[in-house]
């Protein structure tokens, strides 16, 4: 009985796995089609791929989206770590309501969320512009670093910050050399996380974003009004790739480390 509920188990898995792959494996086919985007390929060339350096429009929009991707996870892994300390010492409900209020922008569709950050902008007669951009993105991401590092907290020995007090240690050099080497198993896969996040957010920056600042998911989309082809595809395929990395990179370096120290 036990062997068939195991097989049972994994037959759903792979199903479960393939209904979400699948659609990314026929996208990476598509774009090594010669001609025309449809699947299954007929042919076999790399050419969409060397498109991507000749379109100077989507490498500005990748540098674009870069730096802002990298501002946001600075900034949101910086305002969830101080938010997440400063929850420690907190008691009672106060602190579950403000958690609540903290991660409510985990519980809202983003698109809502845009739309609220947008109407607040120009009720305000702020001019959308990168800073605008940024502001927003943070507040959707924000949630994410502040999660991850609390998780992190619930086995943190504050005997360690107090004995370093104790002898004479600033409380600046306590945070820096005790308690953000101990916790960056957390901040750091919570920076990479936002770093993606941040990097194919689409439904924020629709709202937000100027003619002077691009990002890279909206000229895709700018792009597929006009074109259909499978440059499209070696386009989105880089980013898959790209975003995977990344995330292979924060579990292969720093999830194991996560779950020795939670050991």
């Amino acid at each position: 009985m036990a062997y068939r509920n195991q097989i049972a188990r994994n037959v759903v898995l792979v199903l479960f796995l393939g209904f979400l792959l699948f659609p990314l494996l026929v996208l990476v086919a598509v774009s090594v089609n010669p001609q025309v985007m449809v699947f299954p390929p007929r042919g076999f060339s790399l050419k969409w791929y060397a498109e991507i350096f000749k379109k100077e429009e989507f490498l500005s929009a990748a540098y674009s989206s870069f730096i802002l991707a990298l501002a946001t996870s600075a900034v949101s892994v910086v305002l969830g770590v101080l938010a997440a300390l400063g929850m420690r010492k907190l008691k009672g409900r106060i602190s579950g309501v403000v958690l609540a209020m903290l991660q409510s922008p985990l519980f809202f569709p983003a698109v809502i969320v845009a739309l609220a950050a947008f109407q607040v902008i120009t009720t305000l007669g702020v001019e959308v512009s990168f800073l605008a951009l940024l502001m927003a993105h943070v507040v959707v991401t924000m949630p994410y670093p502040l999660r991850n590092v609390l998780a992190q907290l619930v086995n943190f020995d504050s005997r360690l910050e107090e004995a370093a007090m104790s002898l004479g240690a600033k409380p600046i050099t306590v945070f820096f050399r005790i308690t953000l080497p101990l916790i960056r198993a957390s901040v750091v896969p919570a920076f990479l996380l936002v770093f993606v996040l941040s990097w194919n957010n689409y439904t924020v920056s629709i709202f937000l974003a100027g003619t002077n600042w691009v990002t890279l998911p909206l000229q895709l989309r700018a792009y597929l009004q006009y074109e259909y082809e499978p440059f499209v595809a070696a386009m989105s395929t880089v980013l898959i790739i790209f975003s995977a990395f990344l995330l292979f990179v924060s579990e292969r370096f720093f999830g194991v480390a996560s779950r020795s120290q939670a050991k």
